[in-house]
């Protein structure tokens, strides 16, 4: 198998030839076809989460695939079956981590977590797994497995946002577009969509977004009260993590409003409420955890939306990697240079 090594933070991932293990209970080997490059494994490369004490290892946490191989106990799949996998935890044996060998030195142990999709196959935990229809394309699958999933529960089961009320999405990333859509298919209105790449704005005018502000030449507070007046937005939600603008986004919030954090600040910054004192006026803040997403029940929900075409989650791909290439890959992303959503392709 070929796989992308994370060797050191802050260095270019390792394309490295390894072992595939022997399965042990509750694992299966699954040939990936697409694999989603998430902000979350950019942050892990950069060191935004701190010291890694588990190098080397394999990276990646969504996906779509081919079941080429079933260990014991499982039996929630079979060979040939089509799957998504995904970091959220679903019904099914939780394994052991698997342990790779580099093919050039067998003595040398590389990582492995419950999922990994950086690589051409993967030994997979089988409840980080679902097998899907085989009529969903397994590009659509590999989004479902993280920004797809997300964005859909983020509205449905944590922001809950109802017909005609407003929302503001920071960061019109892969996940931001998602939020765009989800928000639209409920009628939220009016729905503003704010980054500091106007070529990103005007990629998200063509998924539902009725506002637009760009961070690079306005300010985000007095542009909000522009369009929404005194009352502020209903919901705000953060893709980006970036501490300062939480801030002002939690100062402008509407009364009974929500902050939902998607984005996560990097392991040493800190977020202060620099305003609280002015509000008391029933803003709730919370750590988005992945939409709350069950993938047994809601990812059979979302394939029919997408088959049904009430949906299409595909417009969003703009890029495709191969693995040799997956450094430019994260480069481009870690530079805010992909407009939509870049997938690697085995």
């Amino acid at each position: 198998m070929i796989a992308a090594v994370l060797e050191e933070i802050k260095k270019p991932l390792v394309i490295e030839e390894l072992i595939v293990p022997n399965l042990d209970y509750g694992q299966i080997l699954v040939e990936i076809k697409f694999s989603g490059i998430c902000g979350r494994q950019v942050q892990e490369i950069f060191g935004y989460k701190g010291n890694d004490n588990y190098l080397p290892h394999l990276l990646g946490h969504e996906g779509g695939g081919i079941v080429k191989k079933i260990g014991p106990g499982v039996s929630k799949c079979k060979n040939g079956d089509h799957v998504i996998l995904h970091w959220r935890k679903s019904k099914g044996i939780e394994s052991k981590f698997p342990k790779y060998q580099s093919k050039n030195n067998i003595k040398r142990i590389i990582g492995g977590g419950l999922v990994t999709t950086f690589s051409n196959f993967s030994v997979v935990s089988e409840n980080r797994l679902t097998v899907i229809p085989k009529s969903l394309p397994l590009e659509v699958a590999a989004l479902l497995g993280c920004s797809l999933s997300t964005a859909l529960g983020l509205v449905n089961n944590e922001a809950k946002l109802k017909i005609g009320q407003s929302v503001v999405i920071i960061g019109a990333g892969s996940v931001g577009l998602n939020l765009i859509q989800a928000c639209k298919m409920v009628s939220s209105y009016p729905i503003i969509s704010v980054d500091i790449k106007n070529e990103k704005l005007k990629f998200a005018k063509k998924f539902g977004s009725s506002h637009f502000i760009d961070l690079s030449i306005e300010n985000f507070s007095e542009k909000i009260k522009k369009i929404l007046g005194s009352e502020g937005p209903d919901v705000i939600i953060d893709t980006v993590g970036n501490n300062k603008l939480i801030n002002e986004a939690y100062s402008i919030c509407g009364a009974m409003g929500k902050l939902i954090l998607v984005g996560q600040p990097k392991h040493n910054e800190d977020i202060f409420f620099t305003n609280a004192s002015k509000n008391f006026k029933g803003v709730q803040v919370f750590d988005s955890l992945g939409g709350k997403t069950d993938p047994d029940q809601d990812f059979y929900k979302y394939a029919r939306l997408i088959e049904s075409n009430n949906f299409n989650p595909q417009k969003i791909i703009t890029d495709f990697f191969m693995i040799n290439d997956i450094n430019k890959a994260i480069k481009l992303l870690s530079e805010n240079k992909i407009i939509g959503k870049a997938l690697l392709k085995f």
